[in-house]
């Protein structure tokens, strides 16, 4: 496919590894700070711990996960239907990503969200890092919807064919994390940005904490899953071998999609605020 899409691809993995580089050192310094040896004064614009807990958390957590998951399913989306990205969508998801990098960065920089990634109120950052939070958000939106149109004209061109296996997994991935978003779109677009502006008088924390907690946990599938791709469909071919069955792999990503939203709600079971009564 066109050498302009893979060049836009490449770079929206490329920021997924810089965001790495700088959640790693923000989480070495807390690690070491464990220990009593203070690095974090070395780090520019680095005001406070729990800034750069948030850097940490933002960096890893999120910017990784997405820009990676962004560069590395449409690119095998596209090997393995063997067209082209769907329109100028990959331009999309590279300029959602970086105006989301840049929005919420600025205001980590300037130390005015010091909240960690979960964002929980009554802590408040600026608004522009929930604004950013929700541009980078909206690139997985964007890169989702190139794998499902790219999918959708490859089944028109090969009617009754079995969708090629690597794209059945990255049309599951996306499909699952469209699904399990619904609520941290909500909390961000919904409240909290909002309140940040003004427009809100208060928050409700506890219902904030669940809406969060229906994305949280999910956020790690998206993590993984991209990962499971490479072993149940790249690995076997890369040492000579077979996947055992390409039914049984379907299912497993299938599973995924039903069951990875409601277990996130177990991370509220200890939470101070639910009566354990």
């Amino acid at each position: 496919f066109p050498e302009s899409q893979k060049k836009l691809l490449r770079w929206t993995m490329y920021i997924g590894f810089a965001a790495l580089v700088a959640g790693v050192a923000h989480g070495l310094a807390q690690a070491l700070s464990y220990a009593g040896i203070d690095i974090l004064h070395y780090f520019p614009k680095l005001q406070s711990y729990y800034q750069g807990l948030t850097v940490h958390g933002v960096a890893n957590a999120l910017v990784l996960t997405f820009a990676f998951s962004n560069g590395f399913l449409p690119l095998l989306t596209a090997r393995a239907c063997g067209r082209p990205l769907y329109g100028n969508l990959v331009a999309t998801t590279f300029g959602l990503l970086v105006a989301g990098v840049l929005f919420a960065g600025y205001a980590m920089v300037t130390d005015q969200a010091a909240v960690l990634y979960t964002s929980y109120a009554p802590l408040q950052a600026h608004w522009t890092y929930y604004f950013g939070l929700v541009l980078v958000v909206l690139s997985t939106y964007a890169a989702s919807a190139n794998v499902y149109f790219t999918v959708r004209a490859w089944r028109k061109e090969h009617p009754g064919e079995r969708v090629p296996l690597l794209a059945f997994m990255c049309v599951t991935t996306y499909a699952m994390w469209n699904l399990a978003s619904i609520g941290i779109a909500v909390l961000f677009l919904g409240f909290l940005l909002p309140w940040s502006l003004g427009w809100l008088g208060g928050m409700d924390p506890l219902f904030d904490r669940a809406l969060f907690w229906y994305t949280g946990h999910a956020i790690v599938y998206f993590w993984l899953l991209p990962a499971y791709i490479s072993w149940y469909a790249l690995v076997p071919k890369q040492v000579s071998g077979k996947l055992i069955s390409d039914p049984l792999t379907r299912l497993v990503f299938i599973m995924f999609l039903l069951v990875s939203v409601p277990t996130g709600f177990h991370h509220q079971y200890t939470d101070p605020g639910i009566s354990t009564g």
